[in-house]
């Protein structure tokens, strides 16, 4: 029994396999099942949003001994209006080795095969003259989001775990399928399209294959891309480009081209190489193109008579970018009639022994405009931009002990007209002329020197700089130039540099370095310019030159990226003698700006103004997004600035007078008034010595309306300023568009003290309530004697309307006039009841405590008499300041009619 039981274990062995195995085509049968839903599902949807049925015919997946999947029979179905699939694909087989997958959790993907087979696009071209491709890439544009702001640049994915032994599209096919000329279609096809890639993986050169037959029977095509052994991003540096063609008949495919284009006839030809080296970033070595592209016979719709285009490069060019060497063996490029032709050896440039061999670049007929005769979409795509002659010269020249290349542009024959930048008539002079040499003196370096004449050019059209023609504008530069040592990028240092514009010049020096590209691109700089006059106002355009350009339309915004100026790093040095600017006149103008990406650090700032001095240091504002979005602080400190000429040019009329120290500290954004209405915050404090409001005298517009109310008075001699004393101290906070003082500023003259508080608006309109309290002598005065206080007597106020047209309102002189007659009746009192009246003008002027004395002296019943009358004039006067009760003022002008004799 024992043994009998020991052979059953093979069958319990052989049934769990066949079990592993059933559960294994179950889960793939059902992995299959789950898979082509999912793309089914997928399909579906984009099959909604392109407007053309996408279907999948079948997914099958194997995990051993590779992982694969392999998707048969997809076909991307016609729009409506169409009668031809945009695409079919017969099949997609991707394999991929498990065990490396496993073992490795996924890190090392080694991919055995990835191959397209059985591809073909019809391009059908339809009765109204668009493709169905065309109609594809509207219908996806359309359903793309939104731009959204760029997100910050992800760190490289690492990628050295992939490797690709094979990728492949085989047998593909471009049919070409024209339904515009009826119901007889035109049928064209590049068939037997391969492209090929093999052994992709880190460290090893990539190489890219394609071939094909376009409309032709066999191949005639076939490109091949070389590149650099990859790094760990597998992202290539092309280092080589082959291009070989055979008389391939261009004229059958030009109606599935752009209709702008127009194609008509032509034929291409070419046996072509280049090996890009250095060229290209991150690539190193020589530059070489060798070879010929041939594009004969090109007709387009509308050339002028029919003329047909030839377009020939014939190249046999080396460079070297590291060693500055140039070979122009041979370099022949025509245009139809205009050419570009180059021969001689450039050795060494960027050596110590840099060599000139006969070289030479000459342009020939180099005339956009006339090209476009043969080429009209040259025309649209100008614009009208440039026509003319383009002067194109480039010879080497000079000793062995100092060897140079000349360079002379001239496009005074061109008229030029770049929108919303310059423009140039025809005859306008407008040249370069530049000299090269070797890097023997320079480290390394090239050294320029370059002048330009721009005299023809008119700058207006970029509304910012107001040159016209035939005024002068001029630059000359000297310096070095010098391409990064590694990776790309380049460093230009000009020792020298003038600019002479309209009747100004500028000299200095800068360097500017760029390195990195993309989202890491930096460009530092460093300038150090002077001048010892520069009239900006004349130079820039001012807002209403600019909106008589536009006919009264508001510049276009700038562009609304907030990351634009990421990158720059820099610092900018001035010094100008006599500036001009804003209708300002300033003097030694000296200072140091930083900009880090979009912030910019006024670091020194200095200048005379006014008749003073402004110093602005550690002012900040931001450039982006906007300049309606543009935060800024202001810190500036002033001394000894004349008001009146401050204010001249920003008010109608004249404000105030006197010289202003003191500290400006604000912040807000943006730069309209409007804007800053909204968000300006700070606050501003110093001192205005020997200063006077002009349009208005504060006293006089109290003293003439009280003169009025007393019956007894005088008008006083009236004025139109109002001095603001030796020194007066203030201090404003803004908010929401106001300066509100911080406390009431109160100053003294003569005449009387002064008192308001409030605040004035960014725009200049007054909100301050305050009083002026005539001083004893100015009430004596006004009453011709009558009344002398023992102390001043207040009259309140408001100041309102613009700075410059001041209105004085809410004046109440009810109190002031009560107390004034109360004061005049006790003097007549006095004079009347002589020394009892005397007791009870002391009691009530606050001599109490003398009469307290008197009457101990003389008699008590008059001491408790006065001292009853004293507190109930005390009282009634309080009630009446406090109250302005029409009746006392009435009661108190009866009790006095009889005593001046007054009617």
């Amino acid at each position: 029994m024992a043994a009998v039981k020991k052979k059953r274990w093979p069958y319990v062995l052989g049934g769990i396999v066949v079990v592993l195995v059933a559960i294994v085509a179950v889960v793939l049968w059902r992995l299959d099942a789950i898979l082509l839903k999912t793309a089914r599902d997928q399909a579906a949807t984009y099959s909604q949003k392109l407007g053309r049925p996408i279907q999948i015919g079948d997914i099958s997946t194997k995990l051993f001994p590779h992982v694969g999947a392999q998707i048969e029979n997809v076909v991307v179905g016609p729009a409506e209006g169409e009668d031809l699939p945009l695409a079919e694909l017969k099949t997609v087989d991707v394999s991929v080795a498990a065990m490396p997958l496993l073992t490795s959790k996924g890190k090392d993907i080694q991919v055995r095969n990835a191959e397209v087979s059985g591809l073909t696009v019809n391009v059908l071209r339809l009765a109204d003259g668009t493709t169905n491709v065309q109609r594809l890439q509207e219908k996806w544009a359309a359903q793309q989001p939104p731009e959204q702001a760029p997100e910050e640049e992800a760190q490289p994915t690492d990628l050295s775990g992939v490797h690709v032994e094979r990728a492949a599209l085989t047998d593909g096919t471009i049919r070409f399928v024209d339904r515009a000329g009826g119901q007889q279609a035109r049928e064209l096809a590049v068939r037997d399209l391969d492209i090929e890639v093999k052994d992709l993986r880190v460290g090893k050169p990539l190489k890219v294959d394609l071939a094909a037959a376009v409309l032709a029977e066999k191949q005639n095509l076939k490109m091949t891309l070389q590149a650099a052994p990859l790094p760990a991003t597998l992202m290539p540096t092309p280092e080589q480009v082959t291009l070989k063609a055979d008389r391939i008949d261009l004229a059958p495919l030009g109606p599935f081209l752009p209709p702008d284009v127009g194609l008509q006839a032509g034929t291409l030809d070419a046996d072509w190489k280049a090996d890009l080296g250095g060229a290209v970033p991150g690539g190193k070595g020589p530059t070489k193109l060798v070879g010929v592209i041939k594009a004969l016979g090109m007709k387009f719709a509308g050339s002028e008579g029919g003329k047909a285009l030839d377009v020939v490069l014939d190249t046999d060019v080396t460079g070297d970018l590291e060693t500055g060497d140039l070979a122009l063996d041979k370099l022949n490029l025509d245009l139809g009639p205009a050419a570009i032709t180059g021969k001689g050896r450039v050795k060494g440039l960027l050596t110590d022994k840099p060599a000139v061999e006969g070289f030479e670049l000459v342009g020939r007929n180099l005339d956009p405009a006339v090209i476009a005769e043969y080429y009209p979409p040259l025309k649209k795509q100008l614009k009208g931009m440039v026509a003319g002659p383009i002067g194109l010269d480039v010879r080497g020249s000079g000793t062995q002990a100092e060897q140079a290349i000349n360079i002379a542009v001239n496009l005074t024959p061109v008229r030029l007209r770049v929108p919303d930048q310059l423009s140039k008539e025809a005859g306008g002079a407008m040249t370069l002329n530049a000299k090269v040499t070797g890097a023997a003196a320079s480290g390394g370096a090239l050294r320029f020197d370059a002048k330009a004449d721009l005299d023809g050019v008119d700058m207006r059209p970029g509304l910012l700089v107001n040159k016209a023609p035939g005024q002068r504008l001029d630059v000359a530069a000297a310096g070095t130039y010098a391409p990064a040592k590694t990776g790309s990028g380049m460093t230009v240092n000009v020792t020298s540099m003038t600019l002479g514009a309209l009747e100004d010049t500028v000299t200095g020096t800068a360097t500017v370095s760029l390195a990195g590209t993309g989202k890491k691109a930096t460009t530092t700089f460093k300038a150090a310019v002077k001048s010892a006059r520069l009239d900006a106002d004349k130079l820039l355009m001012s807002e209403e030159e600019v909106l008589a350009r536009t006919g009264g339309k508001p510049l276009p915004p700038p562009p609304e990226d907030a990351t634009r100026f990421n990158g720059y790093r820099g610092d900018i040095q001035f010094a100008i003698a006599s500036l001009r600017y804003t209708k300002m006149d300033l003097s030694q103008v000296t200072g140091v700006v930083k900009m880090v990406d979009d912030l910019i650090t006024v670091e020194k700032f200095s200048t005379g103004l006014y008749g003073g001095k402004v110093v602005a240091d550690g002012t900040t504002i931001r450039l982006g997004p906007s300049p309606e979005a543009r935060p800024f602080t202001a810190k500036v400190q002033v001394q000894g600035i004349e008001m009146a000429q401050a204010l001249a040019e920003r008010t109608p009329k004249q404000v105030m007078t006197g010289k202003f120290n003191g500290n400006v500290d604000v912040q807000g954004v943006g730069y309209t008034a409007d804007k800053l209405q909204q968000t300006l915050l700070g606050g501003i404090s110093g001192n205005l010595l020997e200063g006077t409001f002009l349009g208005k005298d504060l006293v006089s517009s109290v003293t003439g309306p009280l003169a009025k109310a007393l019956p007894f008075a005088k008008g006083l001699k009236s004025g139109d300023v109002t001095s603001l004393g030796e020194n007066l101290p203030f201090s404003v906070t803004i908010k929401n568009g106001v300066a509100q003082l911080s406390k009431p500023i109160t100053w003294t003259r003569p005449e009387a003290a002064m008192s308001f508080d409030g605040g004035i608006k960014l725009d200049g309109t007054l909100d301050l309530m305050g009083g002026v309290s005539l001083t004893p002598s100015t009430i004596k005065a006004l009453t011709a004697g009558k009344v002398t206080p023992t102390e001043a007597i207040p009259v309140g106020l408001k100041l309102t309307g613009k700075a410059w047209s001041p209105e004085v309102t809410g004046i109440d002189v009810k109190p002031a006039a009560t107390t004034i007659l109360k004061l005049a009746g006790v003097s007549a009192a006095g004079s009347l009841l002589g020394e009892k009246g005397k007791a009870v003008q002391d009691i009530i002027m606050g001599g109490q405590d003398k009469a307290k004395a008197e009457a101990e002296a003389k008699r008590q019943e008059l001491e408790a008499r006065a001292n009853e009358e004293k507190k109930k004039l005390e009282d009634q006067a309080r009630a009446e300041q406090e109250k302005a009760k029409q009746r006392a003022e009435e009661e108190a002008k009866k009790k006095l009619k009889g005593i001046f004799g007054g009617k």
